[in-house]
């Protein structure tokens, strides 16, 4: 995908079906690149992580926990988590390579991470300036190795590399960084919310999520058709793309 077919076709669908306003998002924007210096960001560590490699993206749907065994099981994988997947991996005893978040996952799991050494992709929009504005400062404050991104007009140090929802996000980053194949696990397109979606007592909107879900499924099959993607087996089908064991 070309960064104009992303906010020419899918950023202002996107906007006008969830009535977001993109003066919000690249306000979000500016503010994570004035609080991310130029030493935390982690580009270029990121790309010679993921290039040539096999991405295994772990959504936090229903299926995280039983396809998780089959997870770190794929040969010489990069593991990228989307936001509170990272949980399950927590609960595992098991490390995340990359964090991909909009700071809604928990305070505590995020900083775990860093302070663990993955990677965190760090995403701002209209919604979570004062999440960016809280956490973000502590995070650099303890070392912690950041991508920031946008969905709106790249600025600075951030980055736009298309996707919507954490576990699409995650996606479209690996391939953006080379990756040669893009395994999703978790990544349940459904009716159902995993429940390692958000943190505990965290107020979910539920029509909303299911339509933030409905347009991350739409761009995962956008991604299939220019990235090798598959599905783990266990996890929800998407039409289109195959599964692999």
């Amino acid at each position: 995908m070309k960064l104009e077919e992303w906010l020419n076709e899918w950023y202002p669908k996107i906007t006008r079906e969830l009535k977001i306003d993109p003066r919000e998002d690249q306000k979000a924007a500016f503010l994570l690149d004035k609080l991310v210096p130029e030493e935390s960001i982690a580009l270029k560590e990121a790309s010679d992580l993921i290039h040539g490699r096999t991405c295994a993206v772990i959504g936090a749907g229903p299926s995280l926990r039983r396809v998780l065994p089959k997870v770190v099981k794929i040969d010489d994988s990069v593991w990228v988590c989307a936001d509170g997947a990272a949980r399950a991996f927590f609960e595992s005893a098991l490390i995340p390579h990359i964090l991909v978040t909009d700071l809604d996952g928990g305070d505590e799991l995020i900083e775990w991470c860093a302070k663990s050494g993955s990677i965190l992709v760090i995403h701002a929009h209209a919604d979570n300036v004062t999440k960016i504005s809280q956490l973000v400062p502590k995070l650099v404050q303890k070392g912690a190795r950041i991508i920031p991104t946008t969905q709106t007009k790249p600025i600075g140090k951030v980055r736009n590399f298309f996707g919507f929802t954490d576990g699409d996000r995650a996606a479209w980053f690996c391939h953006e960084m080379g990756a040669s194949k893009i395994v999703l696990a978790a990544m349940d397109f459904g009716l159902r919310i995993g429940g390692y979606s958000k943190p505990r007592g965290y107020k979910l909107d539920r029509s909303r999520k299911l339509k933030k879900l409905r347009i991350g499924e739409e761009l995962i099959k956008r991604l299939s058709k220019e990235a090798c993607v598959c599905i783990l087996k266990g996890s929800r089908r998407i039409a289109g793309i195959e599964l692999c064991n």
